[in-house]
Order: structure tokens, then C-alpha cells, then sequence
């Protein structure tokens, strides 16, 4: 199998595909049926069961009053993972806003009320957003996004979201919509699945994703920024595959990510080592992006047999196992 390279996609989400190389064309879901672990780190393959753990999206248009269950709510209930999510302020209009939370606590009777009267708003924390700021979403936290926001979100890949301004969607979801009082959150805890942070370089930086237990994406932000793959051979011939150039995210002026896809690149965890460098122009050459990783991913869920044998071995003695 040919060896896998930073994939340039056109978005992170299982229909994403690859927009240059020798795997151009091929959708993401495809690469990781292909690649396994390779792509996504072993740990991370296995727990997912092969499926794409996290989906990275550029907003600008405003959204639904949605929220989103936990994994133990999701699983046996839909069959899809819950939804944990964090939000990065690309820009914001003076008077826009954001919305999180309840400001007081609430019965089920008080939001089925204002799902129907339309003033589901005035009971939620309204937050003007700036630039850079970034917004952890729990699941079962309501929050909704205003017109003029801009932002990069990083969230559980699945389609677990419910409108709850609709009042179907809202009576579906009220058993773990969170009706107490919560204050909007701007970092994500300890046991946040991902993690998305914010880097600044004015010199080269050499990673090592294979030193992590999951794949790792970059998403650029400002001047432009290379990346160059070495490999236990040294560093490979120049190509599309080895050496990407991303551009500046606030120089693509679309509404979509897709017709402004080279600020957007996946790091197979397979990668030995990269080296990502800021823009050369100027006297003072700098770069700053999103990093976004898988972290805090439990062990696998063992095989029945497996768990069989472990109890065997455990309740008899030596003798009796010989």
C-alpha cells in the first residue's frame, strides 16, 4: 500500500474529499476504510469503530436554538454518538451575538411555554463574540448562533441536533436538555474527546503525530503557512504530497469551506515527523492556526470472549488452569 501523505481536504467530514495527490477525489470516509489506523491512530480506529470521530466545519450563517445529547443518552437511543462541540471566533459584527445556556434555572413546563410563544432568547446568556474567542458547547447545553458570527466548529461527528424552538424537536430532547443555570464556558474541560488550540510560530515547528494516539488537523488562520513531511528516510522529494502551502483563511471571502479548502489540512497519525513554517515574507515571518486532536479516548470495549477468558483465568488457581 502506498505510503499516505497530509491530506488537503475540502472540509472534515465523512463526504470530505482529498484535493490533491495521488488520492485526489477520494472522500474521507473512503481513505479511512482504506488506511485504518493508519489515518486515524489505532486507539482511535478501534474505539470509533472505524468511523470518523470528529467533523471540523467553517459557519457563517446563523443557526437553530439547538442542543445535542451525551454518548450514554445517543448510543441506545439513535445509534449515534452524542455531541460534544467548540466553537473559534473568526470574526464577529459589533452587534452580533451568541447564545448559551439558561440564565436561571427553568421546569420542562417553562421551556415548553416559550418553545411555543418564540422567546426561548430571553432565557439564555447572550454573549457579544470576539475574534479568537472560543465557546465549548456540553451536550444538553442549548446555544444558538447569530447572524454576522463567523467561526470554525469542532464537533463529535454525529447528527444528533435538535431544534428546540420547534416544539416536537423540544419535547424529544427535554429529558436531557440541562434546565439549570449555566454560565458560557470558553475552554473545554479536562475530559473534552478533542482538543482545538491555537498556535502561533515565527519559526519552524517539527511535530511528531505518531507520538499522539490520534490523526491531527490544521486549520490556518492568518499569513501563509508550510508543512513538510520527513519520513525515516529523510525528507522525500518536493510534491504535492510532502510539501503544502496553506493560505490565509481570512483572504477566502466564500461562504463555504469548500471553495477555500487550502486552509484546511489532515495529518495521518502514521506521519513520523512534520515540520510546519510560517510565511517567509517580511522581516518578521509568522503564521497562526487551529490544532485539533483526539485525546482522552477510552479502551476499546472488549470481545465477549475475550472478557470470558479474563474472568476464567481470574476465578480459578494455577493448578486448576493447567
Amino acid at each position: 500500500m502506498k505510503k499516505i501523505y497530509p491530506l488537503l481536504l475540502d472540509g472534515i467530514t465523512p463526504e470530505s474529499t482529498a484535493l490533491k495527490g495521488f488520492l485526489k477525489d477520494n472522500s474521507l470516509e473512503d481513505l479511512i476504510d482504506t488506511y485504518m489506523g493508519n489515518l486515524l491512530g489505532d486507539k482511535v480506529f478501534s474505539y470509533f469503530q472505524g468511523n470518523l470521530p470528529i467533523t471540523v466545519k467553517l459557519c457563517d450563517e446563523p443557526g437553530n436554538i439547538t442542543v445535542s445529547p451525551d454518548d450514554e443518552t445517543a448510543l441506545p437511543r439513535y445509534g449515534n454518538w452524542g455531541k460534544e462541540r467548540m466553537l473559534y471566533i473568526l470574526s464577529a459584527k459589533e452587534d452580533s451575538s451568541i447564545w448559551i445556556g439558561f440564565k436561571k434555572d427553568l421546569t420542562a413546563t417553562d421551556i415548553y411555554e416559550r418553545s411555543i410563544s418564540g422567546t426561548i432568547l430571553e432565557t439564555m446568556n447572550e454573549i457579544g463574540p470576539e475574534e479568537g474567542e472560543t465557546f465549548y458547547i456540553r451536550p444538553g447545553v442549548p446555544f444558538r448562533v447569530g447572524e454576522g458570527v463567523r467561526y470554525v466548529e469542532v464537533a463529535q461527528n454525529s447528527p444528533c441536533d435538535f431544534n428546540i424552538g420547534e416544539t416536537d424537536q423540544l419535547v424529544e430532547a427535554l429529558d436531557f436538555i440541562n434546565l439549570n443555570a449555566s454560565n458560557p464556558e470558553y475552554v473545554a474541560p479536562e475530559e473534552c474527546l478533542f482538543r482545538m488550540e491555537r498556535v502561533a510560530i515565527t519559526k519552524p515547528q517539527t511535530i511528531a503525530p505518531d507520538q499522539t494516539e490520534s490523526f491531527m488537523a490544521i486549520f490556518n488562520l492568518d499569513n501563509q503557512t508550510s508543512l513538510k513531511v520527513k519520513d525515516l528516510r529523510g525528507y522525500t522529494e518536493i510534491s504535492d504530497e510532502t510539501c503544502i502551502t496553506l493560505d490565509s483563511i481570512h483572504s477566502n471571502t466564500s461562504n463555504h469551506l469548500a471553495a477555500g479548502p487550502i486552509s484546511l489540512v489532515l495529518i495521518p497519525h502514521d506521519i513520523q515527523e512534520l515540520t510546519i513554517s510560517p510565511s517567509q515574507d517580511g522581516d518578521n515571518p509568522s503564521s497562526s492556526f487551529l490544532r485539533i486532536y483526539m485525546c482522552n479516548i477510552p479502551e476499546p470495549p472488549k470481545e465477549e470472549e475475550e472478557e470470558e477468558e479474563e474472568h476464567h483465568h481470574h476465578d480459578c488457581d494455577d493448578e486448576d488452569c493447567h
